[in-house]
């Protein structure tokens, strides 16, 4: 089950695509979607979360929306079915210099014993087409954790 979160509400990113190698999307949920917390996703879903990032926050070009790690990390959670977590989760920014914030997720899941066995990915590069597939052979995607 691959499920979008926007958690940007800026044009680029709302009408960004996934490459069709990814699995077949099963929803797509924008910002405020996700922002309320209530989606009851099943555990072991794949997460793709879409937005703009630097190397403190991920959310919108400007300062409307700006999710540092830990509100992050809780804005997936929130979303997925009481006690389950994610299978995977792939952060894609159209930003550079997101190893800050990629580093923060990172010791966000350590610490959060409930993503224990969550693999977390990032990618970033301009708005230029659609996210690439996370196949074995693509080099856009680096894993920054794997749960035990």
């Amino acid at each position: 089950m691959t499920i979008v979160f926007e958690m940007s509400t800026d044009a680029d990113i709302v009408n960004t695509t996934l490459n069709p190698a990814w699995p077949a999307v099963t929803a797509r949920h924008d910002w405020a979607a996700v922002r309320n917390m209530n989606l009851n996703i099943e555990g072991g879903a794949v997460i793709v979360v879409l937005a703009h990032g630097n190397n403190n926050v991920i959310g919108d070009a400007g300062p409307a929306i700006s999710l540092n790690a830990e509100t992050f990390l809780a804005s997936v959670q929130g979303n997925i079915q009481a006690g389950q977590a994610p299978g995977a989760v792939y952060i894609s920014t159209c930003g550079k210099d997101i190893a800050g914030f990629a580093a923060g997720v990172r010791i966000c899941a350590e610490n959060n014993k409930v993503w224990a066995n969550t693999a977390i990915f990032g990618h970033h590069s301009p708005v230029a087409g659609p996210v690439p597939p996370p196949t074995p052979t693509n080099l856009s995607w680096v894993q920054i954790y794997q749960g035990r």
